[in-house]
């Protein structure tokens, strides 16, 4: 039953379809909450009416009321319109965001951004994962994701709360933003390892090995904030051995200018160089602090490109 409009209490009686309860009555237990295979779905109840009707409608057989904005046939969805949805035939589902603005690369098994499609990281089954920050399946994910330079994807929100701390990638630790974005936060590091030399006693000759590019350069000078490449620049560096140490690694690196030359090979001369003293031991990307010897660190702030996955529907 139901109250009537004309503001009284009396009540007028509503038919109810063999679907629904015999009983409204406290002996029916609490609503249970589960989860719906949508797919399964064969059969709707109108919320107007309670009429039962087929699922692949949009409108009511008996009151003909409409039951979304946007209806999907194949996911049996009714919804808004107002997030854009479509469905993408290639990935089995519904997503949001416009089919206008997105197309599906089959590499990937995703739905790409038209603008950044020309452009993107191809690689098969990159978004058949976790994200590897909150474990989330990246397919299915309602959370817009984000792709790294390397290759590997993640959702943009964990990437952004992963950037105030640390800029490389947490599968491979190779530096998540480009070079040019990283470049002043690598110049105001090796500004502050110029100022800051390793006292005589602390020297070390290390053999590091470089994230970014793969590439080991021996007999390099050690330093607390890290060892910068020379090949692309990057502190994403690692200490793979230490050859000398105190006073024989400052002797040997003041007879060098400061560094080993990068000759190919450990038993080769090394040739002096007039040069900074660089830095090594597991090099973290960033400071700490976010700045080293002044200047912003640009690293800290993420940048605008929010990928590339069209979100899905739920």
């Amino acid at each position: 039953t139901r109250p009537t409009t004309g503001g009284g209490k009396k009540y007028q009686r509503v038919l109810r379809t063999s679907s629904m309860p015999n009983s409204f009555s406290a002996s029916m237990g609490p609503p249970e909450h589960h989860n719906v295979d949508r797919f399964a779905i064969k059969e709707i109840i109108c919320r107007e009416c309670f009429t039962k009707q087929s699922s692949k409608s949009n409108f009511c057989i008996n009151c003909n009321i409409q039951f979304g904005e946007y209806h999907c046939a194949i996911c049996n969805l009714w919804m808004s319109n107002e997030e854009r949805p479509y469905h993408c035939p290639d990935c089995g589902f519904c997503r949001v965001g416009g089919g206008d603005n997105f197309r599906h690369c089959q590499d990937c098994g995703m739905c790409i951004d038209k603008q950044l499609f020309a452009d993107h990281n191809c690689k098969v089954g990159k978004y058949m994962s976790n994200c590897p920050v909150c474990q989330e399946d990246l397919f299915s994910s309602r959370d817009a994701s984000h792709e790294l330079p390397c290759g590997h994807a993640i959702h943009w929100h964990c990437f952004r709360e992963l950037a105030s701390h640390d800029s490389r990638c947490p599968m491979c630790k190779k530096t998540a933003e480009t070079h040019e974005r990283m470049k002043p936060t690598w110049d105001a590091m090796a500004m502050g390892i110029a100022l800051q030399p390793v006292p005589p006693e602390l020297c070390k000759v290390v053999t590091i090995k470089c994230n970014d590019c793969e590439k080991v350069q021996p007999r390099r000078s050690w330093h607390l904030l890290g060892v910068q490449c020379r090949h692309c620049e990057s502190f994403n560096t690692v200490v793979e051995r230490i050859t000398m140490m105190g006073q024989e690694a400052h002797d040997f690196l003041s007879r060098n200018g400061g560094d080993g030359e990068d000759d190919g090979g450990e038993e080769a001369v090394v040739q002096p160089v007039q040069r900074r003293q660089r830095q090594v031991q597991q090099s973290p990307v960033v400071h700490p602090q976010g700045t080293i010897g002044g200047g912003e660190d640009v690293a800290m702030q993420p940048r605008q490109r929010q990928v590339i996955q069209s979100p899905v529907v739920r």
